[in-house]
């Protein structure tokens, strides 16, 4: 299992978020175009579907921590359903929210990635990282606003490094 809190504090989950994505769109610029559209291994997402879903988590992320701050400002909000994660042959499934569709060019997706980390960044100007309020996560369970940067931090790491192995000679 993950440990979180190896992302540590508030300040240090958004550092690692800096770091992953300035390797991110390094390693999409970088690489070869036939790459971009080819699936990692049969039955597996392409580079750019990796990076189209890391987006999707980004922006379900950020509207996770607009809940949360709702919730601290005192706006009663009817519970959220809990919906635990599936996992095929021992790994994790992304949930149907945010499977990526596929189609997208580098451009778009680029595009997207941008638009997704402003809404999080935006979202995490305004969150209190020490809130008690928490959202459940599909795999990671409960998680306070701080536990949802961290998951988004260990996220696009964790694809990234996907995303390199698959690159290297």
């Amino acid at each position: 299992m993950v440990n979180l809190e190896a992302y540590g504090s508030w300040e240090e989950a958004l550092g690692r978020l800096g770091e992953s994505r300035r390797a991110l769109l390094a390693l999409l610029e970088e690489a070869p175009s036939s790459w971009l559209s080819r699936p990692l291994r049969e039955g597996a997402w392409t580079p750019l579907m990796v990076a189209e879903h890391i987006a999707l988590v980004e922006d379900s992320t950020a509207r996770v921590l607009r809940r949360l701050r709702r919730v601290r400002l005192g706006e009663a909000l009817p519970p959220p359903p809990a919906v635990r994660g599936e996992f095929k042959d021992g790994k994790p499934q992304a949930p149907e929210g945010v499977r990526p569709k596929g189609g997208l060019g580098l451009g778009e997706v680029l595009a997207l990635l941008e638009r997704a980390r402003a809404f999080l960044l935006e979202e995490a100007a305004q969150a209190d990282p020490h809130h008690p309020a928490a959202f459940p996560h599909p795999f990671f369970g409960e998680l306070t606003a701080l536990g949802w940067l961290r998951a988004a931090a260990y996220h696009e790491a964790h694809h990234l490094g996907q995303l390199q192995e698959a690159l290297a000679p």
